[in-house]
């Protein structure tokens, strides 16, 4: 292309001097004042030649100068990628490394994770085995609980318990006990009381005397004196009021105090007897009917509902 354009500068070079050389036959003046004074017209060849060489020039430096940008930005990104590859090799040589090293944790991992579920199967099997033994000692547990409390209670059952006795000096003997008994149940002979003594709990802060627990020979003795304290109810005794009751234990105790709410709900209806069997039941009699509470609220229901409500109606 450029010797193209080269042979075109020389043509034109050769054509404008001839043109310019003077010819050889003289000339007129008329034609040489014409010649000097009239340019060459818009479509001669010699003007078209100069578009055409002008434009083939701009098209040779175009493609000159987008060969150079393409040759520069080749060089560029050549370095660039040249730059990224380098990037790119010392990266993935230590995610390689990373990975590996990933790879070794996790085999470890793996190694004590099957160590830990061989141990946690061992401890399983263990624990299954304890669960069992657990179960058993509950429910051995819970029947020589129920044995004590038994064993306790038939324990208790020579004793009472006088409550509202002045605490002074020799007042729970056994003769003051025998006396006290005989005077307020108004008994034909002393009870044989084969010891005596205080509740074995700290002095009330109010001032009101502990309990005397003691214990009765008979029996029939303790059978008779509380079915005594039961019938006369209000009792006695050195002009202060006293009340006698059963020796119960703490839990028994307890769980009889919860029917007292509805005890006094029964006190007021017609028709209906009750009463609180042991250790803590609750029997009730009701047109024709016995029912047997072991739960003072569910009994406590009952009685609202069944009782309460229909002498209401």
């Amino acid at each position: 292309m450029c010797g193209l354009m080269a042979e075109k500068l020389r043509k034109y070079k050769f054509d404008t001097s001839s043109a310019a050389r003077p010819s050889a036959a003289p000339a007129s003046s008329s034609t040489v004042t014409r010649s000097r004074t009239t340019p060459p017209p818009l479509d001669s060849p010699e003007k078209m030649e100069a578009t055409d060489l002008k434009a083939e020039i701009l098209r040779s430096l175009r493609t000159d100068i987008s060969e150079v940008i393409k040759s520069e930005l080749k060089n560029a990104l050549a370095d660039d990628f040249n730059y990224l590859k380098n990037e790119m090799q010392a990266v993935k040589a230590e995610i390689t490394n990373n990975t590996a090293a990933i790879h070794s944790e996790i085999d470890q991992m793996k190694t004590t994770i099957k160590e830990v579920e061989s141990g946690l199967s061992t401890w399983s099997d263990e624990v299954n085995s304890l669960q069992t033994v657990v179960t058993d000692l509950k429910a051995e547990v819970t029947a020589l609980k129920g044995k004590c409390e038994d064993l306790e209670g038939r324990m208790r059952r020579y004793n009472i318990r006088i409550l509202g006795v002045a605490e002074t000096d020799g007042s729970s003997s056994t003769g003051s006990v025998a006396r006290l008994l005989r005077e307020s149940l108004h008994l034909e002979k002393d009870v044989l009381v084969d010891r005596s003594h205080r509740s074995l709990v700290p002095r009330r802060s109010d001032g009101k005397p502990r309990a005397i627990v003691p214990k009765l020979h008979y029996y029939q003795d303790a059978v008779e004196v509380l079915k005594r304290a039961r019938i006369r109810a209000l009792l006695r005794f050195n002009g202060e009021s006293i009340g006698i009751f059963p020796d119960y234990t703490a839990n028994v105790a307890k769980a009889r105090a919860a029917f007292t709410e509805v005890r006094k709900l029964l006190h007021n209806c017609q028709g209906v007897r009750f009463g609180i069997l042991f250790p803590a039941r609750l029997r009730i009699s009701h047109d024709g009917k016995e029912k047997e509470f072991t739960d003072a609220e569910e009994a406590k229901r009952y009685v609202k509902k069944n009782i309460i409500s229909t002498e209401k109606d």
